[in-house]
């Protein structure tokens, strides 16, 4: 939940954020990278924001 003033958290970024989170526990580094690499195309093409 968020607080007051901001916006709802975004499920597919949280979806990928666990991945990541998962795999990395797991020591698989390419889907590790398929996560992050997933995520940073969601954010630029659902959020608008352009990745670093």
């Amino acid at each position: 939940m968020s607080t007051p003033g901001e916006p709802e958290p975004c499920r597919t970024c949280q979806e990928f954020d666990l991945e990541e989170a998962v795999a990395r526990s797991e020591r698989d580094g390419s889907r590790e990278t398929d996560a992050r690499v997933l995520r940073r195309r969601h954010v630029e093409a659902e959020h608008g924001e352009p990745q670093r």
